[in-house]
């Protein structure tokens, strides 16, 4: 008779292979047992990587968040210090001039500190825009009066209030400007 079977006519069951049935099964056991542990070690471990990864993605949108942040509150940082050295120079052009002066000291002084401006604008990319005898474009220009002129074409602009301008192919403010009708 197999060690693994019963034998039904006798009704007997092998004893030898019962023992060895349930040691089979222990046996199974503790390796279910071991396979259950491994993967639970093996959850574990991975659930801590994934709260880790998860950990350093926050960490990493937080610290992008302050620099973004200390990146806008310092963007213009270049063009303040250059505009200081041009109200140190205007401070200075107020303290020395003296009413009992040629007012043409102070004006000189004044024209070449407007110069110094328009250079430090042009140095940031920013361009005054040229709109007188053009046709009016209400991308360029901002109307503010309408004249009868028969020296211009009509819609065409006659004269520029305020100066507009244009920074990287941008209109940062139109031009203000009188148009012909």
């Amino acid at each position: 008779m197999d060690d693994n079977k019963f034998d039904f006519a006798a009704g007997e069951v092998n004893t030898s292979s019962s023992e060895d049935m349930q040691e089979v099964i222990e046996n199974g056991k503790e390796q279910v047992q071991e396979e259950i542990s491994k993967l639970k070690e093996e959850i574990k471990t991975t659930n801590e990587l994934y709260l880790r990864a998860l950990a350093e993605v926050e960490n990493i949108r937080k610290r992008s968040a302050r620099e973004r942040e200390e990146y806008v509150k310092f963007a213009a940082l270049p063009l303040v210090k250059n505009m200081l050295t041009v109200i140190d120079d205007l401070e200075r052009a107020l303290s020395m001039y003296d009413p009992k002066q040629d007012p043409e000291v102070l004006v000189k002084g004044v024209k070449m500190i407007h110069s110094r401006l328009k250079e430090m604008v042009e140095q940031e990319g920013a361009e005054a825009l040229h709109v007188v005898g053009k046709p009016f474009d209400p991308q360029y220009h901002q109307p503010l009066a309408i004249e009868q002129n028969s020296n211009y074409p009509e819609n065409t602009v006659i004269e520029e209030l305020q100066k507009g301008y244009i920074m990287h192919g941008r209109v940062i403010r139109p031009s203000l400007v009188k148009v012909s009708n």
